[in-house]
């Protein structure tokens, strides 16, 4: 007996409801009641119902904000809202909780037990989904239909001829379908990341279990055909009939799904991300729809995964800027040329930490990377550094191993590996004579800044050197000259004592070696890319 549970504010309405409807001969049974949210959320945890019955309208917490409060708690019921309204964005919302079905009050009892009747059976599916392991790697050697397989992803590629008879007469063959009046694209990604220990065996028993599991939730409402692309991803070309209702269709489609998501989730043990495309009216406009599901999917990187994404949604974001600012850059590169681990690591962290915050769009995601390496193969050519030599992969493509990241998290710590392995590198170089020189003149520049009477001269003199000879090797090892680094060194102290509340220019103009103000302005905005009376307007306003 399936348990089921009648939330609603009126009592004779619960009365009426247990004895009109026959729970025992539906298998059924009410296992308690509630006169509002706030009174079924302090019943739901013991009574665990399967089913739950919910006015909408209700006082103290409504029905969407209990569903959603039980949703939260990890409770694995089904829901039939309530409702007095007829208005589609209700519908819309109760579908984005999960809910099963919504009943227009007064309640028709034939509805009602209808639903219950086929919420029941989806129990029962769910509840029957068990996998013999060593069964289901036979089926997967023995049962994928090849040619069909192979057919319907040279539909999704766009490699099929429009209107080619003999195409068609396979394909109606294969018992693909041809007949709908639209069609779109569902995509399907296992998200499984490098520490998922799989097998090439296990990857296609889990993706062939996905493919079971989404056949039968999806045959009872919808036709379709499915398949696995090149990249081995599940792939669902749904037909619509012109006589059917979109909104309703996608509506009831996306329902579908999340019953899909709400199953792998609960009985396996990973999750999926689902990239849904637009409809289309040609079926050779398929490949279209197929590459807005792509784009659908790939915004995980952003949106997350375990989700169900639609094309049409993303689509309305668009790509907005960056979040790799000028300020980065230079920050980033000047950090390099002093082998200052610990800022690099700290500014990179600090540009991902943005990218989690602003929900950017996937292909700034990626410009933002190939940003971050070109400063450090920047770097690397200016200390003289081969990039093969931190760089190791025979065939290194930039695009290609950014575009491989499953995650956020995956590129912040290659991007990081990167910068690590190429400072390493600059310290290993650096253990030379010319090296240590370079480090002595770092280490005066860094005791004598704040004199503005401080020249290349004096620092050759103390140091014993010849000015040509220091003014050659420093260039040629720090990639900077003597003057660009003074200047660098101290524009950064300026900011640190910016940034610390010192508000008065003049006085750290001085403190940073500068007699001329209005010179140091212009070195500070050239760097910073602000006057520093703007900089300290900023700092203020944070």
């Amino acid at each position: 007996m399936y348990k089921v549970m009648i939330i609603d504010d009126e009592f004779y309405f619960r009365e009426a409801l247990k004895v009109s409807i026959p729970w025992e001969e539906l298998g059924l049974e009410v296992c308690g009641e509630a006169k509002n949210g706030k009174d079924a959320l302090e019943k739901v945890a013991d009574l665990n119902p399967d089913i739950m019955i919910v006015d909408i309208n209700m006082p103290i917490i409504d029905g969407l904000e209990f569903i959603q409060s039980v949703k939260e708690t990890g409770i694995e019921s089904k829901f039939i809202i309530l409702t007095g309204h007829s208005e589609f964005n209700y519908a819309k919302q109760a579908v984005q909780l999960g809910v099963n079905n919504y009943i227009l009050k007064p309640v028709n009892e034939e509805e009602l037990i209808s639903s219950l009747i086929e919420i029941k059976e989806i129990i029962k599916r769910e509840t029957s989904i068990k996998f013999e392991f060593e069964g289901l790697k036979q089926q997967v050697r023995d049962s994928i239909p090849l040619l069909k397989d192979k057919l319907l992803n040279e539909l999704l590629q766009g490699s099929l001829i429009p209107k080619e008879n003999e195409t068609l007469k396979k394909m109606e063959y294969l018992k693909i379908n041809i007949k709908s009046d639209y069609y779109l694209v569902i995509t399907i990604e296992l998200d499984c990341g490098d520490d998922t220990n799989w097998d090439n065996e296990e990857k296609q028993l889990w993706k062939y279990a996905v493919s079971n599991i989404s056949s039968e939730i999806l045959d009872e409402k919808f036709i379709f055909d499915i398949c696995y692309d090149i990249d081995d991803r599940i792939c669902i070309i749904v037909g619509m009939d012109g006589t059917q209702n979109k909104g309703d269709f996608l509506t009831q489609l996306e329902s579908r799904l999340e019953l899909v998501r709400a199953a792998i989730c609960k009985h396996l043990d990973f999750t999926i991300t689902v990239g849904v495309g637009s409809e289309k009216a040609e079926l050779f406009d398929i490949p279209v729809s197929y590459r807005e599901s792509i784009i659908a999917l790939k915004h995980k990187l952003t949106l997350g995964k375990n989700r169900i994404i639609l094309y049409s949604l993303v689509a309305e974001s668009g790509i907005k800027g960056t979040v790799f600012s000028g300020e980065y850059r230079s920050q980033l590169l000047m950090n390099i040329r002093t082998a200052d681990e610990e800022e690099v690591n700290k500014l990179i962290s600090q540009v991902f930490m943005r990218v989690r915050g602003e929900n950017i769009h996937h292909q700034i995601l990626f410009v933002v990377c190939i940003e971050m390496v070109a400063v450090c193969m920047e770097a690397m050519v200016e200390m003289g550094l081969r990039i093969e030599d931190v760089i190791t992969q025979g065939s290194f493509n930039l695009v290609e191993e950014i575009q491989s990241k499953k995650s956020i998290a995956e590129m912040e710590t290659w991007i990081k590996e990167i910068f690590m392995h190429t400072l390493e590198t600059i310290k290993k170089n650096k253990i030379s004579k010319a090296s240590r020189l370079i480090e002595e003149v770092k280490k005066y520049i860094s005791s004598n800044y704040q004199s503005s009477e401080l020249s290349i001269d004096e620092i050759a003199r103390n140091l014993f050197v010849n000015y040509a000879h220091l003014c050659f090797i420093f260039k040629r090892d720090a990639g900077v000259t003597i003057n660009e680094y003074l200047t660098e060194f101290r524009i950064r102290k300026a900011k640190e004592l910016f940034d610390s509340g010192n508000t008065l220019i003049l006085d750290v103009a001085s403190k940073v070696g500068y007699a001329d103000a209005s010179y140091f302005g212009k070195c500070f905005k050239k760097y910073y890319g602000l006057a520093p009376s703007k900089f300290i307007e900023n700092i203020r306003k944070v």
